[in-house]
């Protein structure tokens, strides 16, 4: 009883549902880092999905904690925090679309480049539908457009270019600052009823620029794209919310007519909700599916269907395809290709006679291709076994099954985490997915 004594029905409401609400913030955000090596999680960006709760925390907790004591509140608090808040979790939306555009058409890239020049052409307008084929692919992945600048889609250049964003906004705001009464700090700290002004249009501007122009770029980027994970149609929630939360903020804030409907619900209040299902939709969810696991996934993929998958060319065709969407094409690329090593090394007795010219220049370009440094199609394992490798080479002690310990992890990673996701997909859905 003691706690509220004193406090207003509002102020009950308010600040138990603002400190609430932070601490799902943040105890559920704590819980998606540490998961951060699930795939569930890994492909959505840690850093830029922090952005997003951050921007979140601060819009939510000042439109949410300053209701109870609107006539008191600091003007300035309001435009600086909006300023910092807003602009935090578009930009990073933004972002995120501009790392899921480039994930999936790099993996396109490199699933047409990884098949190598020979009958390429061919395979590629197999399983192209006609009226998709403008020209031959390109078999170099250094003449890709996406692979030339992909350190322009890293998260740290992202985060670049958010800081600069961020700091234009603090410049405008500063601006404004300096011409207001209304926001004032000095000599005198303005206070209530400071929602609206001329000095929001900086805010409303840019943040229009982000809802209607930025992300409708890297949207139709996004044109055909399909992951496995439902990140896009998780960026397409939020995006959709975020349209609606400002399209009715604004409206509600600028029409008189609506003044008796802003007293129950204030406008506002618009972006408090978008903000919190969008939360859901980008941690709470993702989070869920990675504690779930793999293991009850992998139960229900058994090893005998995996391996009769791998026997069956046209099975594996389409898991590889179904790799595109799961951005792990490197695995499936150098599983057949080392396969295919190991078909050419069949019944050579190569302990006597040494090995062909032929099988010495499949291993080198499987090593360049996939486990060498800053190899084009680096693969995700084990730092020994990488280790192991390039020592061997270094050695020159290289044979045909130079590449079976990574072999085996790379079979392990496509059973436990590419294959269940496989398993769930429909014939029909994996002939919609275009190359």
């Amino acid at each position: 009883m003691g706690i509220y004594e004193g406090w207003t029905t509002i102020q009950k409401v308010y600040y138990p549902l603002t400190i609430a609400w932070n601490f799902i913030l943040i105890s559920t955000t704590i819980l998606f880092i540490m998961q951060h090596n699930s795939p569930a999680i890994r492909y959505r960006s840690i850093t830029l999905s922090v952005f997003m709760v951050i921007g979140n925390s601060l819009v939510t907790t000042l439109y949410l904690g300053r209701e109870p004591t609107y006539d008191q509140f600091p003007c300035f608090v309001n435009i600086w925090v909006s300023s910092v808040g807003m602009p935090l979790w578009l930009t990073a939306v933004a972002g995120r679309f501009a790392r899921l555009a480039f994930l999936y058409h790099f993996s396109q890239a490199k699933l047409v480049a990884g098949q190598g020049s020979q009958n390429v052409n061919d395979h590629y307008i197999d399983i192209m539908p006609k009226e998709k084929i403008a020209s031959p692919p390109t078999l170099v992945l250094d003449q890709n457009w996406y692979y030339r600048h992909r350190e322009k889609f890293t998260t740290k250049y992202i985060v670049k270019l958010i800081s600069g964003a961020l700091a234009l906004q603090l410049a405008l705001t500063l601006l404004v600052q300096v011409f207001t009464t209304k926001f004032q700090i000095t000599p005198t700290i303005a206070l209530g009823h400071c929602l609206v002004g001329w000095e929001f249009i900086p805010i409303y501007l840019t943040s229009a620029f982000y809802v209607f122009v930025l992300c409708p770029l890297f949207i139709s980027w996004l044109r055909g794209v399909n992951d496995a994970y439902g990140i896009k149609r998780e960026l397409m929630a939020d995006f959709t919310l975020g349209v609606v939360a400002f399209l009715l903020y604004i409206l509600f804030a600028a029409l008189p007519i609506l003044k008796g409907v802003i007293r129950v619900f204030p406008a506002a209040h618009w972006s408090v909700v978008a903000l919190m299902i969008s939360h859901i939709f980008s941690i709470v969810l993702p989070t869920i599916d990675a504690i779930k696991g793999t293991d009850n996934q992998v139960s229900n993929s058994n090893m005998a269907s995996f391996e009769s998958m791998l026997e069956d060319p046209q099975q594996f065709e389409i898991f590889k395809r179904f790799s595109l969407r799961d951005f792990s094409v490197e695995n499936t690329l150098f599983y057949e290709q080392v396969s295919k090593l190991r078909m050419m090394c069949d019944g050579l007795e190569y302990e006597k006679e040494g090995l062909p010219m032929n099988i010495l220049v499949e291993i080198n370009m499987i090593y360049n291709k996939f486990i060498a440094r800053d190899a084009e199609f680096e693969l995700n394992l084990e730092a020994a076994t990488v280790r192991e490798i390039r020592q061997r080479f270094q050695a020159k002690d290289v044979g045909p099954h130079v590449f079976d310990r990574a072999l085996l992890e790379v079979r392990n990673l496509m059973f436990r985490y590419t294959y269940p996701r496989f398993v769930k997909m429909s014939q029909k859905s994996l002939q919609e997915t275009h190359i």
